[in-house]
């Protein structure tokens, strides 16, 4: 049996902000007519990242990193770089989000090495991400990391407390789930797994190994139901 202990003591850090590369707070909505690079965010290196509070975020392979605010504003979100390699993107920003405020990102980058979702908001990669060894994943408090498009050798994945982990590591898997919750795999790895207090592990379907997100019916049909009052939003990192 998988040690569960251990397995969630890999996302007790608690983390501060103690760099930040924010949107332009001057900047406006970009319209049909502005190029792309007006809403590129400046941020240092990164290896992992977190979306927090919702939003879309989709990662994309490149040989440069670049970060762009495809829809959304700085006065919601914050974009930061802390712990010296992991990208937040907190939908709490310096003002509170309006009601209907809907935030999508783009990022792009050679290499990971983990990916979070707390608090809602859906993380996916998008296209072709080859030669990664090793992912670390975790979700808190619902939400979607959907990384199936990634190549990956093995994966450490996490949830607690709500949401959905897809993923298609090649050689091993060692999954937890606690409180409610869904990890999908794809592949013939070995698994390690554990469950407390409800939560699902399984076997995606071949119908569903390509499917959007919201057409994952395997995926879909297991998650439990939301509570009644949502959480407070997250500030601080539950993981790596």
């Amino acid at each position: 049996m998988f040690a569960l202990k251990q397995f969630f003591a890999l996302g007790v850090i608690a983390g501060s902000f103690v760099s930040s590369a924010t949107v332009n707070s001057n900047a406006r909505p970009a319209s049909s007519s502005r190029k792309a690079v007006d809403n590129v965010v400046s941020v240092a290196p990164f290896t992992s990242i977190e979306l927090r509070n919702g939003g879309e975020a989709v990662v994309r392979y490149g040989t440069t990193q670049r970060v762009t605010l495809i829809k959304g504003s700085s006065n919601c979100t914050e974009v930061t770089v802390t712990n010296g390699d992991r990208l937040i993107i907190d939908n709490t920003g310096r003002d509170a989000c309006p009601r209907g405020y809907e935030l999508q990102i783009e990022i792009i980058t050679p290499h990971l090495k983990g990916l979070a979702v707390a608090n809602g908001g859906l993380l996916q990669s998008l296209g072709d991400f080859p030669g990664e060894t090793a992912l670390s994943l975790a979700v808190n408090q619902g939400g979607v990391l959907d990384v199936r498009s990634i190549t990956v050798d093995s994966v450490l994945a996490a949830v607690k407390s709500g949401g959905r982990i897809l993923a298609r590591p090649r050689i091993s898997l060692a999954a937890s789930v606690a409180d409610g919750g869904v990890i999908t795999y794809w592949g013939n790895p070995t698994v390690t797994s554990a469950t407390r207090h409800g939560g699902i592990i399984n076997k995606g379907t071949a119908a569903d190994a390509n499917a959007p997100v919201s057409d994952s019916n395997q995926c879909a049909s297991a998650i439990p139901n939301a509570p009644a009052a949502p959480p407070a939003p997250v500030r601080r990192s539950f993981w790596w």
